[in-house]
């Protein structure tokens, strides 16, 4: 087995960002139930974060890239 090419290193990173982002999604499902403890407000903190979790795979491909960074958590 040769050397993995730039595109399977890449897609490997990939995944490893995914993977990372959705244990951190996994970590505040509980802040989207109905029987939350927390305000209207802390709520949509809480779905501003998620959103901006989801949403970075648009914007990165590596956790490695230039300016990543994962979003704030409120």
């Amino acid at each position: 087995a040769g050397l993995p090419s730039d595109s399977e290193i890449a897609a490997n990173k990939l995944v490893v960002l995914r993977d990372e982002r959705n244990a951190k999604l996994a970590e505040c499902d509980w802040t989207q139930t109905a029987d939350s403890s927390l305000s209207d407000s802390e709520k949509t903190a809480w779905v501003t974060y998620r959103t901006a979790l989801k949403d970075i795979t648009k914007t990165y491909q590596s956790t490695e890239d230039d300016g990543f960074s994962w979003p704030e958590k409120p």
